[in-house]
């Protein structure tokens, strides 16, 4: 029983010191190859790797620019409906990002600047994406936070 007592002590104790790193990522790329291998690999990669050092680890991702179009879930409804090799690709996208963000409790949040200038609606993108005023703001908001800036152009 004082074993187990030491153990419960000693557990709370080194998880009240862990560190939290925190990181906003600004994903701007619209490029397949850079979405799959540095933000689909990379991020979770990363958070993997701090996480064995006993840190917690939080993450916030801002989606503006050439990305939005990995997280539409109704293509049809945008110009993005026309890029058979995105709606080909879609599916396994949606299920890898619904994974990471479900495993990490990654925030993702979308420019509606740029939704509205694109013609992409709140209901067309997926529920795991919150849309906020803009980009800027968002990464002034994580970066004043305390979260590292990490750019996926």
């Amino acid at each position: 029983m004082m074993i187990r007592l030491v153990l419960i002590v000693l557990c709370v104790v080194s998880l009240s010191y862990a560190e939290t790193k925190k990181i906003v990522v600004d994903l701007t790329t619209g490029s397949m190859e850079s979405f799959t291998t540095r933000f689909l690999g990379g991020v979770p990669g990363t958070i993997d790797y701090f996480a064995a050092q006993g840190n917690r680890v939080e993450v916030a991702v801002v989606i503006h620019g050439d990305a939005y179009k990995f997280f539409v879930e109704k293509l049809e409804n945008t110009q993005y409906g026309v890029d058979e090799k995105l709606a080909a690709d879609q599916e396994s996208i949606h299920k890898r990002l619904a994974e990471i963000q479900k495993k990490y409790n990654i925030t993702f949040e979308m420019c509606q600047t740029g939704m509205h200038a694109k013609g992409i609606l709140t209901q067309d993108i997926y529920p795991f994406v919150t849309p906020i005023k803009s980009a800027m703001i968002g990464l002034v908001k994580w970066q004043n936070a305390g979260y590292a800036y990490i750019r996926v152009p």
